[in-house]
């Protein structure tokens, strides 16, 4: 049996999935989204709330191995104290219910107490996964996800221009959910990791937001879609504006300043056991005929 959380989600749902491909026996979390099709794929569904700790314990009960990650609730006005709560919650459910193998999802830049935006929060949630001593765990940093790239489509369809607060000229690597996705239930499925440890996952090659959105607006038929870098404060106000929270958008926009800066990438030096197949051409291709 492997339990899967996030199964709602861009990654866990693939992860589901593909596990699901290869005739495993899998158990999913239903925390806010219902996984009905899931269910209907013979799946086993537990229902629950990430931070309780005897849902969580439900989840992991008699389970060989387990996928985690922290739900990215960007609506939530504590995003960060959530998310604290998830981790603490976690760790506490996996000491009590222990799990032979763990496979958490975390993010490029986790490892460092000075992260920027989001993976600050996963900082704290890899260092409580290190004080599981009897669980082999393995932590993916990802770098940042192509599919975030959509998340710009109602201002390009609308404004025919696509921007953030990322310098349009600075190339930094970008990778498909679904290369992580397979990086998950591979190891899940062998289970052939001991101890702690962490794998990135960089996507196939670095790429700037001027060359995404050239490749975005190709496949969209509009060959000259601008990129505009938007002064933060703008930035902040359009996350807000569509649906996320004050303290989630401060965070986005520190996460961008930081790569404009060369903080979030930092150190970061790519291998061929980190560089993942899926070109950003390609994920597009797949994402817009859906």
């Amino acid at each position: 049996m492997i339990a899967v959380m996030g199964a709602a989600g861009n990654v866990g749902s693939k992860v589901a999935d593909l596990l699901l491909r290869e005739n495993e026996e899998v158990r999913v979390f239903e925390h806010k989204r219902k996984l009905g099709a899931l269910a209907e794929r013979g799946v086993e569904v537990v229902t629950g709330d990430a931070i309780d700790v005897q849902d969580l314990k439900s989840l992991f009960e008699g389970a060989d191995a387990a996928f985690i990650l922290l739900p990215e609730d960007v609506a939530d006005p504590h995003f960060a104290a959530t998310r604290s709560d998830i981790s603490r919650a976690l760790v506490q459910a996996l000491r009590e219910q222990p799990v032979g193998h763990v496979v958490g999802l975390s993010a490029v830049g986790a490892d460092r107490a000075d992260a920027a935006g989001p993976p600050a929060g996963l900082h704290e949630y890899e260092t409580r996964l290190s004080g599981l001593e009897d669980t082999n765990v393995l932590v993916l940093r990802p770098a940042s996800y192509m599919d975030y790239l959509l998340g710009n489509m109602p201002l390009i369809q609308s404004q025919h221009v696509n921007g953030s607060a990322i310098a349009g000229d600075l190339k930094f690597p970008m990778i498909a959910t679904q290369d992580v996705a397979r990086e998950a239930a591979e190891r899940l499925v062998r289970r052939d990791f001991t101890g702690h440890g962490a794998k990135m996952l960089l996507g196939p090659k670095d790429v700037s937001m001027r060359e995404a959105t050239h490749a975005l607006g190709s496949m969209l038929g509009m060959t000259d879609l601008p990129y505009v870098e938007f002064p933060p404060d703008d930035m902040k106000g359009a996350l807000v504006g569509a649906g996320m929270s004050d303290e989630a958008a401060s965070l986005i926009v520190d996460m961008q300043l930081a790569v404009n800066e060369g903080r979030f990438f930092g150190g970061v030096r790519r291998t061929a056991e980190a560089t993942t197949p899926t070109e950003l051409e390609e994920f597009l291709q797949n994402a817009l005929s859906h």
